[in-house]
């Protein structure tokens, strides 16, 4: 069986979601194809399960890219106030922790359950329990189902997204182009696996230790803490 969209999103995760949300508001038929039997599972164990929302200091400054113009016009566009708006909305209770950072009171599951309402409010289409192979384009783009994944305790698969041949990521938002969802059979391989490989299991026995740390690259350092997580 096959299903029209004319936006598919490969995963829940909290970019995932909002980019549904958004294009479901401008009147998109979206469709959001999940692995795992929940939304957001990344999102609930975020912030050891209360979930780092936003950052109240998030400036162009904070991060590094070959276009710095780019993080300027992100943010402009969309601030932490923003979300911090669609927070206090849903009446969702939150605490500034320290570097400004935002977490919910409660429970991580206040932010799930909030883009799982805005979904439905925008018209979104969240399908669980499913795979998805690959992505083809001939006049119309083709999602196939079925897969594997390199995080299966949070149903991440294929990292943050799944990249084509070309490069770019599996998130396609076309105006006139629509997208179709088939079914496949064949499964394939995970695209993401962890810092430390088979053998070194003794860096197992640091998870759940934090420590300050200057982590460095390309001539940049960032002081801040390390948490060192499970194998998953």
């Amino acid at each position: 069986m096959s299903r029209k969209f004319d936006a598919v999103v490969l995963g829940t995760g909290a970019a995932g979601l909002m980019c549904a949300i958004e294009a479901g508001k401008r009147g998109r038929r979206v469709a959001v194809m999940e692995r795992a039997e929940k939304i957001g599972k990344k999102i609930l164990i975020s912030g050891g399960g209360r979930c780092n929302f936003t950052n109240l200091y998030c400036t162009p400054e904070n991060f590094i890219s070959a276009n710095p113009h780019f993080a300027k016009s992100a943010l402009a566009r969309y601030t932490p106030m923003d979300f911090i708006s669609l927070v206090e909305k849903h009446r969702i209770s939150y605490h500034e922790k320290t570097l400004g950072q935002l977490f919910c009171d409660r429970a991580a599951n206040d932010i799930t359950e909030m883009l799982e309402e805005e979904c439905l409010a925008a018209g979104v289409k969240i399908f669980l329990n499913q795979r998805v192979k690959e992505i083809s384009r001939t006049t119309e783009f083709v999602v196939r189902r079925r897969g594997g994944v390199s995080c299966p305790g949070t149903g991440c698969r294929y990292g943050r997204a799944i990249h084509s041949k070309d490069g770019r990521n599996f998130i396609w938002l076309r105006r006139r182009a629509a997208i179709w969802i088939e079914d496949s059979e064949d499964e394939a391989g995970p695209g993401a696996v962890d810092v430390w490989r088979e053998g070194e299991e003794e860096y197992c026995d640091l998870a759940g230790v934090s420590m300050e740390v200057i982590a460095q690259a390309d001539g940049h350092a960032f002081p801040e803490k390390m948490l060192v997580t499970h194998w998953d």
